[in-house]
C-alpha cells in the first residue's frame, strides 16, 4: 500500500493547465503525493497532460454551484470597495476602471449599483470591507458545503492546490475544506490581480510570483499573516530554459513559411476589452516595416480569445509584411474559460521568443516572455483615436506598471513619428532598447525560472 498523500488540483478553467499543468510541478509532487485534478473541465482536456507526464493521474469532475443573489451582492460590494480603497491608497485612480456595470441584463445593473451604494459605505474603513467579505461567505448556504465536505472526504483529500484565486465559485470548497482541516494552497494567476480586488478564495498559503507580488499582497490584503505569503515564482516562464523546446531557424522557418533570410519582429495583439485599436497600432507597424530597406517579417500572434475579424483588413493590405501565425489553442467552449493552450502552443511561443528580434505589444507580459532570451520589448504609447473611455495614458498608469520605476525595461514608441526608429534600433542594437528587460523580470519573477516548479512542490509537500 503506498504511504503517499493525496494532493488535489483545484483546475477551475483552461488558464492553469499551461500555467501550472504542463510545466514540471506535477512531476515533482508525484514523487510524495499522488493526484487528482478536480476540474469543471471535461476529462479530455487533460489528456496531452497525462501524456506528457507519462504517469498516473487521477480526475474528477468539479461541480460549481451558482452564488446567491446575496452572496454576490456582497462580494461584489466588497470588490468596490476594495477598488476605491485601492486606488486612494496607491493614489491611483486607474484602479477604479476595473469596475464595469454589466450591459444589457437590468437584473444584474441594478444589483452592481446596489454593490456601489454598499461599497461606498464599505470604502471608508478597511474593516467594513473585511466585513462585508465575511457576509458573503456567509450567504454559501449549508447544503453546498456539505455537498463540497461529502466530495473532499470521498477523494481522501490531505491537501488541495487551487491554480489560480479568481473564481468565486470556489470559496464554499475553501469553506468545507478548513472545517474539515484540509490544508489549502491557491497560485496569485497574475502581475496584475492584487490590486484589482481579485482574490476570490482563502487558503491557508498564497504562492506569489516575487517580492514585488508580496509587497502588493501586504498593501492591498494586510489581514492575511506573513507565514501564509510564500514566494515561490511562477512555472510558466520555466519553458523558456528547456532546449529541448527550441528548433532551428530554418525548420522553423519552413514550418510557418517565413523567409529564413530576413529578419523577424512579432506584433502581440491584445484582446478587443484591453486593446480596441489594435488593428490600427499593426497598421502603423506594417506601413513603415514595408517602407524599410532591410529585410523584415512582421509575425502576428493574436490574443488567444480574439477570434473578431478585425485585423482582416491590415493583413490583407500587407500581405506581403505581416505573417500571421494563430496560437495553437483549444477553443471548442462556448466560454472564454474553456480556452486553454496545447502542448504544441507552448513550443510556439519559445521559438517566438527565441528567433525573433523583440516584441511590439501595448503593455503585454509578452515583455517578459522576450526577456527569457534577453530580447526587446517595444511599447505602444501613443493613441490613434480620440476616446474618451480608452487611452495608453490610462494604460501605463496602471499599478503593476510601477515595477518599472528606476528601471529602463522596455522601449517606447510615443508616436507614429518614432516608428522607424525604433525599429530599427530593435534591428541594429538591440542591447540599448530597454536594457534592464532582465533586471525587470527578476522583480517580477522568483529566479532561476527552472527552479520555480520545485518551489511550489515543496511548498505542497
Amino acid at each position: 500500500m503506498s504511504n503517499k498523500k493525496h494532493v488535489v488540483f483545484i483546475v477551475p478553467d483552461g488558464v492553469g493547465i499551461k500555467n501550472y499543468l504542463y510545466s514540471d510541478l506535477l512531476k515533482y509532487v508525484d514523487d510524495f503525493a499522488k493526484v487528482t485534478i478536480w476540474s469543471p473541465l471535461p476529462e479530455s482536456a487533460f489528456d496531452e497532460v497525462k501524456t506528457l507526464h507519462n504517469f498516473n493521474i487521477n480526475y474528477k469532475r468539479l461541480k460549481l454551484h451558482s452564488e446567491s443573489i446575496l452572496t454576490r451582492l456582497y462580494r461584489e460590494s466588497a470588490t468596490f470597495a476594495r477598488l476605491c480603497y485601492n486606488a486612494k491608497i496607491t493614489q491611483n485612480d486607474t484602479i477604479r476602471l476595473n469596475w464595469r456595470r454589466p450591459k444589457g441584463n437590468i437584473k444584474l445593473h441594478l444589483l452592481y449599483r446596489l454593490a456601489e451604494f454598499i461599497g461606498n459605505w464599505a470604502k471608508l474603513k478597511y474593516k467594513r470591507i473585511s466585513r462585508i467579505e465575511e457576509r458573503s461567505k456567509k450567504q454559501w448556504s449549508n447544503s453546498i458545503i456539505e455537498f463540497y465536505k461529502t466530495e473532499l472526504d470521498t477523494l481522501n483529500t490531505d491537501s488541495l492546490f487551487i491554480t489560480h484565486q479568481r473564481v468565486p465559485g470556489l470559496m464554499p470548497i475553501c469553506m468545507a475544506a478548513k472545517q474539515m482541516d484540509i490544508k489549502m494552497t491557491t497560485a496569485v494567476f497574475s502581475w496584475d490581480n492584487l490590486p484589482k480586488a481579485r482574490l476570490n478564495v482563502t487558503a491557508d498559503f498564497y504562492i506569489l510570483w516575487s517580492d514585488w507580488m508580496k509587497s502588493d499582497m501586504d498593501l492591498f490584503y494586510p489581514e492575511i499573516p506573513e507565514e501564509k505569503l510564500k514566494i515561490s515564482g511562477t512555472p510558466q516562464f520555466e519553458f523558456y530554459t528547456q532546449d529541448h523546446r527550441i528548433i532551428d531557424r530554418e525548420s522553423f522557418a519552413k514550418n510557418y513559411s517565413l523567409d529564413p533570410q530576413s529578419k523577424w519582429l512579432c506584433f502581440s495583439g491584445d484582446d478587443e476589452y484591453t486593446s480596441p485599436y489594435d488593428p490600427n497600432y499593426l497598421y502603423d507597424i506594417a506601413k513603415v516595416i514595408s517602407q524599410m530597406e532591410t529585410p523584415v517579417q512582421l509575425i502576428f500572434r493574436r490574443c488567444p480569445v480574439d477570434f473578431s475579424n478585425r485585423y482582416n483588413t491590415v493583413l490583407d493590405e500587407f500581405k506581403d509584411v505581416i505573417v500571421p501565425i494563430d496560437p495553437i489553442w483549444h477553443t471548442d467552449s462556448k466560454a472564454w474559460v474553456g480556452y486553454f493552450s496545447k502542448l504544441e502552443d507552448v513550443s510556439l511561443q519559445v521559438n517566438l521568443a527565441k528567433h525573433c528580434e523583440g516584441v511590439i505589444n501595448l503593455g503585454s507580459t509578452m515583455a517578459l516572455d522576450f526577456a527569457t532570451f534577453n530580447k526587446p520589448c517595444l511599447y505602444l504609447n501613443y493613441d490613434t483615436v480620440k476616446d474618451d473611455n480608452w487611452s495608453t495614458d490610462f494604460i501605463y498608469k496602471f499599478h503593476h506598471f510601477k515595477s518599472m520605476k528606476d528601471l529602463d525595461a522596455v522601449g517606447w514608441i510615443n508616436g507614429k513619428n518614432e516608428i522607424n526608429e525604433a525599429l530599427e534600433s530593435v534591428l541594429d542594437e538591440r542591447e540599448v532598447v530597454g536594457p534592464d528587460r532582465k533586471l525587470w523580470l527578476e522583480k517580477l519573477v522568483n529566479c532561476p525560472l527552472e527552479a520555480n516548479a520545485k518551489h511550489i512542490a515543496n511548498i505542497l509537500e
